[in-house]
């Protein structure tokens, strides 16, 4: 046997041999004693709304990748945030307490929406029983993202109705640092996480508040949005899609952002297993501008049809057998 054979035949049973050893302390280390699922869960639930923060965070899912500058504080009971998108159009969006001001500079178009009741990251929902209910939590070890290190959790779906995610909460704070959301051969549909976050930091109040009253040269819109009741809209799920629940329903106007509103309504009602959310969009339906389209982008799925007088979109992060099954449900009483 020729010298580099042997080498090589030794550094091919150390690298085995590290290996094995890497896998036996994985799962050796794969439950700590003590985790409490239910506790790990209320701890990175509260951790988006109780701790200051700036950082860069980077989506990436369908063939997108998109990356913002954010910045979060937390004065008391006061909650401001900022965020910058850093490719495409410019487009600013700054929060305080409920209200959420977006800002396009090169339209100069200012629009004031309330708080979308769809969380996102690094949030996660307060449905925390349903989501224990829907799915299992298993810690699986920890990593490091963006230089802190971070405990890593497998939220695995209990049925075919949801994806699995698989989650990183800086293990001081609690924060969450990343989430991807796993196809059924746990394949990554998209990734959410930061690239760099300092915690602490204090955003300047001035830097949220400042934008959201100098808006001259800006045309302001202000979409009116009305808390309904969903079935009082005529509207029912029979049968409901298991561990979904309707946790918010509202009217709001239609507008293309251009400024040309034609004054027509959209029905938004968004359904949560307390984990990852569907919303079904009603409007009347319009045989000019509506055609029948079922769309994947990453992890998100999309279909839109008609039913009867009315036009339906249905789009949430869940397999498409899912959406299907929302949109079969979905009756006018």
């Amino acid at each position: 046997m020729k010298a580099e054979d042997r080498n090589g035949r030794v550094w091919s049973i150390a690298a085995v041999l590290g290996a094995l050893m890497a896998c036996w302390v994985a799962v050796a280390s794969a439950q700590p004693t003590g985790f409490d699922a239910a506790q790990w869960l209320r701890r990175v639930q509260q951790a988006a709304s109780a701790h200051s923060y700036r950082g860069t965070m980077v989506f990436s899912g369908g063939g997108v990748v998109s990356s913002s500058r954010v910045g979060h504080l937390i004065d008391g009971r006061q909650r401001y945030e900022r965020i910058e998108m850093l490719g495409g159009p410019t487009r600013q969006q700054f929060r305080h307490n409920d209200t959420v001001l977006t800002l396009w500079p090169r339209t100069r178009l200012a629009v004031f929406e309330p708080m979308d009741p769809v969380t996102d990251f690094p949030a996660l929902p307060t449905g925390g029983s349903r989501l224990l209910g829907n799915y299992d939590l298993r810690w699986t070890g920890e990593d490091r993202i963006a230089g802190l290190v971070a405990d890593v959790v497998m939220v695995k779906p209990r049925d075919a109705l949801r994806f699995a995610q698989r989650l990183w909460a800086e293990r001081e704070s609690g924060l969450l640092m990343r989430a991807d959301v796993l196809g059924p051969r746990g394949d990554i549909l998209e990734t959410s996480a930061f690239t760099d976050i300092v915690l602490g930091e204090r955003l300047p109040v001035d830097s949220v508040v400042g934008p959201m009253k100098r808006l001259e040269g800006y045309r302001v819109m202000r979409p009116q949005v009305q808390r309904v009741p969903f079935d009082a809209e005529g509207w029912t799920l029979q049968p409901a899609v298991s561990g979904f629940q309707l946790v918010s329903c509202a009217r709001r106007m239609l507008d293309d952002m251009s400024g040309a509103g034609d004054g027509r309504q959209v029905l938004q009602a968004v359904f949560s297993d307390g984990l990852t959310h569907v919303s079904v969009f009603i409007e009347p339906y319009d045989g000019q501008r509506h055609r029948p389209i079922r769309t994947s982008q990453g992890a998100t799925h999309t279909s839109m049809g008609r039913h009867g007088e009315w036009w339906v979109t249905i789009v949430g992060d869940v397999p498409m057998s899912t959406v299907q099954m929302f949109d079969a449900a979905l009756q006018r009483r």
